[in-house]
């Protein structure tokens, strides 16, 4: 791990007057991309067998969005509304759930049912399934945080892999010019989940600009560089990097001593910052030993698959 004694992250401001402030998932694509990547990743990394079950749970989440039965978006009125008290447009504290995230939990079990896994998750899986409407949304509040109450970390993966085809769907199905800034800037303007990660593109339009990205949704957002994502100040920031993973890094903040992971697509254009950022643990074990704190830790990080 590096420690510049000085913030060093050249900006190529030039290409870039205006860049959109949203983008939303392509719902056909996500979750497979994602998966792909969690496989690749796969091949001679330490962490391979969690990798795989992670990539597998992934894949499930693909199918799962072909068997979601219609859901529900705010209308004219509510956004109206949201955008006056700078509001996220599904807020996963308030947003009413409907249904289908359910049906996306069964269409998840399902495909799982015949994997292998560890014990502990197959477990969790089998209670899921036995397990009662109300008994899933009594867990579903704690994932999201509306419970503070602890969740069992086990079903809270299969359950919080569940919202996300639910809260994704709903994302790419929003029209962009809908969706606009919140407090606090860090917060998903879709969702208000905080960000887990952000990636910095490096093609056409995009080179050098700089999006937030969401652990429920995966909508991403535009934020400046060398701003902290947890309290927005923009002193005593670095770059930390183990050297053999030079696409990710993490900024640390000496205000809040926080840090988030930074992607960067010019290092590694195949990057996906979800499965990159599950893949880069060791980034966050020596970033932690040095005393700073992840501002979001990513939710598949411990789903006791071992």
């Amino acid at each position: 791990m590096t420690r510049p004694g000085a913030v060093v992250d050249p900006i190529d401001i030039g290409n870039v007057a205006q860049p959109p402030f949203v983008r939303l998932p392509d719902l056909k694509t996500l979750f497979s991309r994602r998966a792909a990547r969690l496989e690749a990743l796969c091949r001679g990394h330490p962490m391979a067998d969690y990798l795989q079950f992670i990539a597998g749970l992934v894949h499930a989440q693909a199918e799962a969005v072909d068997r979601l039965p219609a859901g529900l978006l705010p209308g004219p009125d509510q956004i109206a509304f949201f955008h006056e008290h700078k509001l996220p447009l599904v807020d996963r504290l308030t947003w009413r759930r409907d249904p289908s995230w359910q049906a996306a939990l069964d269409a998840i079990l399902e495909r799982l049912s015949p994997v292998a896994m560890p014990d502990p998750a197959r477990a969790a899986l089998e209670a899921l399934k036995r397990a009662s409407p109300d008994a899933r949304e009594t867990l579903a509040d704690r994932v999201l945080g509306i419970d503070p109450a602890p969740a069992d970390m086990a079903q809270a993966c299969f359950v919080g892999a569940a919202l996300q085809v639910s809260w994704t769907r709903m994302a790419a199905l929003l029209e962009a010019p809908t969706v606009l800034a919140v407090e606090p800037p860090g917060a998903c303007p879709v969702c208000g989940s905080a960000a887990v990660a952000s990636v910095v593109y490096a093609e056409g339009s995009l080179q050098g600009v700089r999006f937030l990205c969401c652990p429920l949704c995966a909508s991403e957002w535009h934020y400046v560089r060398i701003k902290c994502v947890n309290c927005q100040s923009t002193k005593g920031i670095a770059y930390q990097h183990i050297p053999n993973q030079p696409a990710m890094k993490a900024e640390t903040c000496d205000e809040c001593r926080t840090y988030t992971k930074i992607l960067y697509k010019d290092k590694d254009p195949r990057g996906e910052p979800f499965a990159d950022d599950l893949a880069t643990l060791g980034l966050d074990v020596l970033v932690g030993e040095a005393d700073w704190a992840r501002a979001t830790p990513n939710p598949f990080l411990a789903p006791a698959t071992g």
